[in-house]
């Protein structure tokens, strides 16, 4: 990258510079993480990532063998530092790079999936930014929308800012609908040969019982995971040559969109080639047929021949256009519209019979493959294009007058995947010289980091089929979903035998079988650790008698181990009465601390997952949900950030607690050098930690706010020198 710096720039910030040396240098030395350089002289290059289908591991040294320290997605710009080869001979580039969160990150990624853009020289283009600015981009976008600006100077980028929040629109196009007879079943799907974490696993979208998950839409499709519709609606994923192509208007414009270009992009697909009869009795090959749908219809003939790939396939196999289905001889739909499984008829049998339907506005009946080809262009433009909907993007997802309900397609990455196509019908010459135009779109109160594709796979089926105590009840009545049980024994039963079944073969349960009992409360974790890592946790506690009868909270062989960790706090925000307090939720923590002041929680180790958090909270006269920090309820390791909430017995929300972990910056429940880092950047003034970030950042809980002594005590317990005391 090459930077023109300004003279009196220089002079102005020397001064600032000089004053920061001193900080510099003492954090420098507390975050000494070297990467050694592969070859003296090494000119400096810049590389995009490409062909990426998920994300790209950057590693800490050339080699699968060595550990993640970050990822990368596709149209990612990197600056390349040197080049090593790993032991099996394949390049790998040592880069760098600002991940999506502002931090740079340094390591090593294979050679085959970046391309090194030596052909474009950096400048910083104080006109470009602050139209990108004006625009209303938020940071996040601007890396990607640089390095297509700096390639393709012509193209136009708008932003669509969207009056939605972006969470909520996540939330509305991850519903889940069975049994449902339209579109609405299930709003966003995917393949069920998909790996695991694409696909949901709500209880109306996977059957926990049996580890299989429901097919909507026929049974090879079934509801997408909640993380993946995240991704998919993130348009931050896309800002690449390749995927930018989602955001590109859908209309019809002949100056470029040419027969030419239409060959180049169905290339190697059945439409390249083939013929069909067209109305007169001749006979015209698909190009021709789809230019004249364009010109008819006004759509992009590129967008035409993308959809028509997108749902028939790139060999045209699909019994959609086959004109032979049984009942349906003669009729064709080449864009499925009106393809969904229900009232007892395939995806296809009732694409069919829309086909079969009368309407001249659209050529309908479709009984010929040019009337099919032609109408369905032309419904597609009076249905979508017209009304707002002018991109592949905006096709799968509505936001125009009643959002959600007007979309053509359940394919959650339909619009990534027809992107692909779209592009191939320019070609470099085109792209470089045309002036393309792309609606972005820009959600209200979107994630500072972009919504990573999920990348886990293996079962995630962690529940048990059955749990019990020989000899003993417990409750509630087992319930796979149920995840704390009580028992009470006699003095007498000193130990127990606990008996636990996972659903899934491929999953690990520990914790059962014998456990001696002390006399009090003994709380016994059954954990079951799916294929795929997800770890369920059950807790039986079982209370054994004392010899004398009593209760034994108070015994003297436990007060050493519960008196300094255990807080007992009932709520009361005054004015009722006596009698009217005892139905208030009174809560009562072990192993950790409740500030009712500040509204925090402290003293939960690192790694604590949110079911052992929960284990140790008791309420009476109510219940507690453990969530993120945006409400949602929330299962896998505790974090900085993550809030507890106390609900009294009507369902109401009582009181609300933030989560606190010292170290734990990011909220990921882990002490790493990437907390590390963000007390670095607020120390130096690069960055502003606040609210729950900020107090877990104050380590040494001194009121002197966050210091380098906060930071050196970090970066001690990231090298195994010194462990932080929660």
């Amino acid at each position: 990258m090459h930077l023109r710096v300004d003279r009196k720039y220089f002079h102005r910030v020397k001064t600032n510079i000089i004053c920061h040396l001193i900080i510099v240098a003492l954090i420098s030395g507390l975050f000494a993480f070297s990467v050694q350089n592969n070859a003296y002289g090494y000119t400096d290059k810049t590389g995009v990532v490409v062909d990426i289908v998920t994300t790209l591991n950057v590693r800490s040294d050339a080699g699968k063998g060595y550990g993640i320290v970050g990822s990368l997605t596709n149209g990612y710009v990197v600056t390349i530092k040197g080049e090593k080869y790993a032991s099996n001979g394949a390049l790998w580039y040592n880069v760098t790079y600002v991940d999506t969160s502002g931090k740079t990150v340094t390591g090593y990624v294979s050679g085959t999936y970046i391309k090194i853009l030596d052909d474009i020289q950096y400048e910083p283009d104080a006109d470009f930014e602050q139209y990108m600015t004006s625009q209303g981009f938020p940071e996040s976008y601007k890396n990607g929308l640089r390095l297509l600006h700096a390639k393709y100077p012509n193209w136009v980028f708008l932003a669509d800012n969207i009056d939605l929040d972006f969470n909520t629109v996540v939330d509305n196009e991850y519903k889940i609908n069975p049994g449902s007879e339209n579109y609405a079943m299930g709003r966003s799907l995917i393949s069920i040969n998909s790996i695991s974490s694409w696909k949901s696993t709500d209880t109306k979208a996977y059957d926990w019982s049996t580890g299989k998950w429901y097919g909507f839409d026929g049974n090879s499709w079934v509801a997408a995971s909640r993380e993946l519709v995240a991704y998919a609606l993130d348009p931050r994923n896309f800002l690449d040559e390749t995927y930018i192509f989602q955001f590109e208007s859908l209309s019809y414009e002949p100056s470029y969109q040419t027969a030419e270009g239409l060959s180049a992009l169905t290339a190697g697909k059945f439409l390249s080639t083939g013929k069909i009869s067209d109305d007169n009795g001749g006979e015209m090959t698909y190009i021709d047929a789809i230019m004249s749908a364009a010109n008819i219809s006004g759509a992009s003939p590129f967008y035409l021949a993308a959809s028509i790939v997108q749902e028939i396939g790139s060999n045209g196999n699909s019994g959609s256009i086959s004109g032979t289905e049984a009942g349906y001889e003669g009729y064709y739909n080449y864009y499925n519209i009106g393809a969904y499984t229900g009232g007892g008829r395939t995806a296809i049998q009732n694409g069919l019979l829309y086909a079969m339907g009368t309407d001249a506005a659209t050529y309908r009946p479709w009984n010929t493959r040019y009337k099919a080809i032609v109408g369905g262009a032309v419904w597609t433009a009076k249905n979508y294009i017209s009304r707002g909907q002018d991109t592949l993007y905006y096709k799968k997802f509505d936001f125009v007058d009643t959002p959600y309900t007007h979309q053509y397609m359940t394919h959650i990455i339909g619009a990534r995947q027809e992107a692909v196509t779209s592009s191939k019908g320019y070609t470099e010459d085109m792209k470089k010289t045309l002036k393309l135009v792309f609606k972005i779109p820009v959600f209200k109160n979107m994630p500072e980091t972009v919504c990573a594709i999920p990348t886990k796979d293996g079962s995630p089926n962690n529940v048990l089929s059955g749990l019990s105590v020989d000899g003993i009840s417990i409750t509630p009545s087992f319930n796979m979903f149920t995840s704390k049980y009580d028992a009470i024994v006699e003095n007498s039963v000193k130990q127990i035998n606990i008996s636990a079944k996972a659903v899934d073969g491929k999953a690990v349960v520990s914790g059962a079988g014998k456990h001696t009992l002390k006399e009090g409360n003994n709380d016994i974790t059954i954990a079951v650790k799916a294929e795929n890592g997800d770890i369920r946790n059950y807790v039986i506690s079982v209370v054994r008698k004392s010899s004398s009868g009593g209760n034994n909270n108070t015994d003297d062989s436990t007060t050493d181990n519960t008196t300094d960790n255990t807080t007992e706090n009932n709520v009361n925000t005054g004015g009722e009465s006596d009698t009217t307090q005892d139905l208030k939720p009174k809560v009562t923590i072990k192993g950790a601390a409740l500030n009712e002041t500040e509204k925090i929680i402290t003293g939960i180790s690192v790694s604590t997952t949110t079911e052992q958090l929960k284990s140790c909270i008791s309420v009476e006269n109510g219940t507690v949900k453990i969530t993120d920090k945006n409400g949602t309820e929330k299962q896998g390791v505790a974090g900085t950030g993550d809030k507890v909430r106390i609900y009294s017995s009507d369902g109401n929300l009582y009181s609300e607690y933030n989560v606190i972990i010292y170290g734990d910056i990011n909220g990921d429940g882990e002490i790493t050098v990437k907390d590390a880092l963000m007390v670095r950047k607020h120390i130096l003034g690069m960055e502003s930690l606040s609210g729950s970030a900020a107090q877990a950042a104050n380590v040494n809980r001194q009121n002197d706010g966050i210091t380098v002594k906060d930071a050196l005590l970090i970066r001690k317990h990231v090298l195994g020198m010194d462990k932080i005391v929660q």
